[in-house]
């Protein structure tokens, strides 16, 4: 049931109508990509035709996303990120630090989509690395529930926020069709 939750989460986050509408050919940041939900929205991005950019904390977690197909891989511990100069300070300039190395991976563009579910500590940065008219898609507030952000990111370069829970009976019955067909890994 969990695996169902997590993958019926992640489909509809990327692809549903209520979601991103993730198409082939886009890029999307991936949060906590070896996770829970991360974890599945890395399969769908790949099998949808997309490229993720996988976050992670650690080199094992960025070879586990290399052994699931994901050539794209920011380890944010390896590279020093600090979004938050305390806590009530966001570092704009370590924003820029992690929009250069999303540039490198992909092809000098920012992302289509970045996939947020961390909340707090990273809801600023996605804002900030999702390109001009392109879709933040959230679903949880893992490191806090209080959005603190610049919103001229927001407006000045027309980006979107979209947010997102669980789906709908279809969904859940097409997230399960990917495992059963082995399209899908649950990543146990």
């Amino acid at each position: 049931a969990v695996n169902a939750l997590c993958s019926s989460t992640s489909y509809r986050m990327l692809v549903s109508e209520n979601g991103a509408q993730m198409k082939q050919g886009d890029s999307v940041l991936i949060w906590g990509a070896t996770g829970g939900i991360g974890g599945y929205a890395v399969q769908y991005v790949l099998n949808g035709g997309g490229t993720p950019i996988g976050v992670v904390s650690s080199p094992e977690r960025a070879e586990l996303l290399n052994k699931m197909g994901c050539e794209a891989v920011i380890d944010r511990r390896a590279e020093k990120y600090e979004f938050w100069s305390d806590e009530n300070t966001q570092d704009e300039s370590e924003w820029r630090r992690f929009g250069k190395k999303i540039r490198e991976l992909n092809n000098g563009e920012d992302v289509d989509i970045v996939f947020e579910h961390p909340g707090e500590a990273t809801f600023p940065v996605s804002v900030f690395v999702v390109k001009r008219g392109g879709m933040v898609v959230i679903c949880a507030g893992t490191t806090g529930y209080n959005l603190t952000f610049d919103v001229r990111y927001l407006w000045m370069h027309q980006k979107r926020v979209q947010g997102s829970h669980f789906a709908n009976l279809k969904q859940a019955s097409q997230a399960n069709q990917l495992m059963v067909e082995r399209r899908l890994d649950p990543c146990m």
